[in-house]
């Protein structure tokens, strides 16, 4: 979904059926996925939740990612 540059209302995009998802192999279905959210994000990057901080939890000893 993205944001009209008139900001009044949105656009949705619906993407085909994704048929036989996620499979057997589970590295080949992470990078699927991985390729579809990419795809979707640079429709408008400007938009995607850029400050999401998915690894702010670190191992002790580890250093920040941000």
């Amino acid at each position: 979904m993205v944001r009209k540059l008139d900001r009044r209302g949105y656009s949705l995009h619906i993407s085909e059926v994704m048929n036989d998802y996620p499979g057997e192999d589970k590295q080949i279905a992470a990078g699927y996925i991985n390729k579809v959210i990419e795809r979707e994000i640079l429709r408008a990057p400007e938009q995607y939740l850029w400050v999401h901080r998915r690894f702010k939890t670190r191992p002790l000893g580890e250093p920040s990612v941000y």
